[in-house]
């Protein structure tokens, strides 16, 4: 029918060109099609515009999950369309043309298809990317392009790979700075190398290659499996510390979960215990999810993709109600496929031993009622508390005693103990922290932390 209807419209000569898009709007499941996210396949509509481009004079456009160069220049040569769309693409990397034509490929920021752009949009705010914090705060002074600093060269050391700590790492080193990164784990990612394992979560890590290949470019210092400690750091003689150390699943909260950190005392296991590959998934789970973002949805998507009977339970309105309006519908066709029972407003309220099963004690969120389940696995999704040890370790034998000026930082200006008198070199160190290790945030909030801090170096 559409072939039919632009073959008409073609022939009036009143059309310029026919921009294609596949799927529609009308519904939920129908809108997340128009902007592909993660799960799905490179150009999955490209059919589609082809057909179009069959039956016309005028050229073609298409943008649906075109994200890459070489990808748009196959679907040109190809003779598929003849012009290609590549708005998240430009989300994430405005320079990408640019760096097309300087023969920077490989330092394009590629968008991973998170959707955070697009969610956000649909949901009356601005249009922000996952993984570069300048695009669309341009206008507040946040640089895409890190200048190198008029200063003198300091030595930078960032404990944690996670997307905090590989963008300080990233800044500074941009900023001509010395930059060692600390990494308890063999890889960089962090939480990212967490929830790529999620079924349709894998093009995350698409994030962290980026910073790979952008860190071996700048000469960082990677000291991967290495647990930076007090005096690791303090021997190295740094003039800035920047901690990126995470955070840790918050399961401790409600006594009557009775968590402990050996999954095999413990009556609840995190998400990252299941998605890491730390715990064996169940055969018959209740996931409690408490935050209704990724996290949960990931784990009930991957522990039924395993073969196990899921129910996921949230006290928020739905399972997965923060999961942006793109992507959770990709979420609920995978959960119902695999018969996952999704039930709202209850709250986990204790956990107990029956013999060699487990009862899961749920409190109705609105009359207090409870009611009981009775599986071999409980999983929990309650947000981290922060990894902050080393920072309090750290704290007062800083310059600084590991304190941010908010103002400066909301301001996008420079903190002042940047420019402040200071001592002989490697007399002392300022000290920052950042992302979850501060409080519990987004690979987004992380990013932006490290940019606003870090591009003042």
């Amino acid at each position: 029918d559409m072939k039919q209807i632009a073959a008409y419209y073609d022939a009036t000569g009143q059309v310029d060109f026919f921009g294609v898009v596949g799927s529609g709007c009308d519904t939920h499941n129908s809108l997340a099609n128009v902007i592909p996210n993660m799960s799905y396949p490179p150009e999955p509509f490209l059919h589609l515009a082809a057909g179009i481009k069959n039956v016309v004079k005028v050229p073609v456009i298409h943008a649906q999950n075109i994200k890459d160069p070489h990808q748009a220049q196959r679907i040109l040569e190809g003779g598929y369309v003849d012009l290609v769309g590549m708005t998240r693409a430009h989300i994430a990397d405005p320079h990408l043309i640019a760096k097309i034509k300087m023969g920077q490929i490989d330092q394009i920021k590629q968008c991973v298809g998170a959707n955070y752009c697009i969610d956000r949009q649909y949901q009356g705010l601005d249009v922000l990317c996952i993984q570069n914090a300048a695009t669309a705060r341009e206008y507040m002074g946040l640089p895409h392009i890190i200048e190198k600093s008029e200063g003198p060269k300091r030595k930078v050391v960032v404990v944690g790979g996670g997307p905090g700590g590989m963008e300080a790492a990233r800044v500074a080193a941009e900023r001509g700075h010395d930059v060692t990164l600390f990494e308890a784990a063999q890889a960089l990612g962090g939480q990212i190398s967490i929830a790529a394992r999620a079924p349709q979560r894998d093009q995350i890590a698409g994030i962290t290659r980026w910073y790979q290949l952008e860190l071996a470019r700048l000469n960082v210092d990677l000291r991967l499996g290495t647990r930076a400690d007090e005096a690791t750091l303090l021997d190295l003689r740094p003039d800035i510390v920047v901690l990126a150390t995470g955070g840790q699943p918050f399961l401790s909260q409600v006594p009557g979960w009775e968590y402990s950190e050996d999954p095999a005392e413990s009556l609840v296991v995190s998400t990252w215990d299941v998605l890491s590959g730390k715990v064996a998934p169940g055969r018959n789970v209740l996931i409690y999810d408490a935050i209704c973002e990724f996290s949960g949805v990931s784990a009930a998507d991957y522990l039924a993709d395993k073969g196990a009977k899921v129910e996921i339970v949230t006290d928020d309105i739905k399972p997965g109600a923060a999961v942006g309006g793109t992507t959770f519908p990709t979420y609920y066709r995978s959960l119902y496929e695999k018969e996952v029972i999704m039930t709202s407003d209850l709250a986990l309220h204790k956990v107990y031993r029956e013999g060699d099963s487990l009862v899961a004690v749920l409190e109705n969120e609105y009359t207090g009622a409870l009611e009981e389940r009775v599986v071999d696995q409980v999983v929990v999704e309650n947000g981290v508390r922060p990894d902050e040890a080393l920072y309090f370790a750290l704290k007062a034998q800083s310059r600084n005693k590991g304190q941010l000026d908010l103002e400066a930082l909301y301001a996008i200006q420079p903190q002042p103990c940047l420019v402040e008198e200071r001592g002989q070199e490697g007399d002392d160190f300022l000290l920052f922290r950042l992302g979850d290790c501060t409080a519990p945030r987004n690979i987004h909030a992380a990013i932006y932390d490290a940019l606003r801090i870090c591009k003042d170096f």
